[in-house]
């Protein structure tokens, strides 16, 4: 199974301030689908067109705002141990950054 596969505590970082979620992935060949809960706002959001290409990956998901949600595109590279996750975010034609540790 590939490493991506479980439970990740991530932090983006945007020009609205840090977002953190829980995020549970399941790992389907070479791709991956899920659910990320903002920690933030309380929601929950699909985790989309997740696609593995070694220890990188890509994926979709919604990121919530206090009144808005947006969608946002995310590429990150897994460290070689797979026990963490850094990388960029965009939406709304925005870039930011993220990172993450597995934490199950």
């Amino acid at each position: 199974m590939h490493p991506i596969q479980g439970k990740w505590k991530i932090i983006a970082h945007t020009s609205f301030g840090d977002l953190p979620s829980i995020n549970d992935i399941v790992v389907e060949g070479d791709t991956f689908h899920g659910v990320m809960h903002d920690e933030k706002s309380g929601k929950d959001n699909d985790i989309v067109n997740g696609i593995i290409n070694g220890n990188t990956v890509t994926f979709e998901t919604s990121i919530n705002f206090v009144v808005f949600t947006v969608k946002a595109s995310l590429t990150g590279t897994l460290s070689d141990d797979g026990k963490r996750i850094s990388g960029t975010a965009e939406a709304m034609g925005s870039k930011g950054t993220f990172e993450g540790e597995k934490i199950e």
